[in-house]
């Protein structure tokens, strides 16, 4: 499956009282069960911790994929949330991370999450493709820039 396949229009928020990893991944969570990809919210938000603890995934320019294999994911799918500037939660370039791809895949089946990832960070490794998201302000512009540039 495609990552413009994976994103939906629910799965996109823009919230910049969001200043934490907790905040952050509390969001990510909810998100996905309101559209019943994630059935357990608290196993969820301890499956990305137990992964961010591993290694941070904030990757550079104030971008982070943070994602994790969860028995609580039923499907593999993508969320992208928008924050404040998230304190406790910094890319390897130093930065601050504010725009964040969440990804949830289940611990059963294939690595597909790590496709996922890969494709995303070869995204992310492009700064007109990161400019054009900083710019956005609706999911439909997050739809619309992965669509052209993926």
């Amino acid at each position: 499956m495609e990552i413009k396949e994976m994103i939906d229009p629910k799965l996109i928020l823009f919230d910049e009282r969001i200043n934490t990893k907790e905040e952050l991944f509390d969001q990510a969570a909810r998100l996905f069960n309101s559209v019943g990809i994630v059935e357990n919210i608290k196993k969820y938000k301890k499956d990305l911790f137990i992964r961010e603890n591993q290694t941070s995934t904030g990757i550079e320019d104030s971008f982070g994929i943070p994602h994790a294999k969860s028995q609580a994911v039923t499907r593999p799918a993508i969320a992208f949330i928008k924050s404040g500037p998230i304190s406790d939660y910094k890319a390897m370039d130093g930065t601050t991370v504010e725009y964040s791809f969440l990804i949830a895949a289940p611990t059963k089946g294939s690595d597909e999450h790590l496709m996922i990832l890969s494709s995303l960070a070869r995204l992310l490794m492009h700064e007109e493709f990161r400019n054009k998201l900083k710019e956005a302000v609706t999911p439909k512009d997050i739809i619309d820039i992965i669509k052209t540039n993926y």
